[in-house]
């Protein structure tokens, strides 16, 4: 029963979270409708994810579909709440942007250039 959006992820990130939440069993929507039950973010506190709260919605990280992807089950969205009020932008907050437990390859955060090798 989870339809879900994303918010805040870039590919190829966006696709990774898009797969395993398919594999699981969820359905996607390209932006939050009033069908949706989750909205998977990287930042707590935009007007996206206040809108999905005042439309009941549930608003997590990334981690939270990572751990179901890891324990092949859907768990409790407790611990992966993102909560916070709506804000004009995100600055000064931290992406929540994990990469999926199997991608060995270093975590790059946009504008950061090339990891060194």
């Amino acid at each position: 029963g989870v339809v879900l959006a994303l918010s805040g992820f870039q590919n190829p990130l966006r696709g990774h979270l898009r797969a395993a939440a398919a594999a699981l069993g969820a359905e996607y929507r390209p932006d939050w409708t009033p069908e949706c039950t989750h909205l998977v973010c990287a930042f707590a506190r935009t007007p996206k994810a206040a809108r999905a709260r005042q439309e009941g919605g549930v608003v997590v990280g990334a981690r939270w579909i990572w751990e179901c992807q890891r324990q092949g089950r859907r768990l409790s969205c407790g611990p992966y709440l993102l909560d916070g009020p709506a804000s004009s932008g995100s600055e000064g907050e931290e992406p929540d942007e994990a990469p999926p437990p199997s991608n060995p390859s270093p975590r790059v955060k946009k504008g950061a250039g090339p990891p060194e090798t």
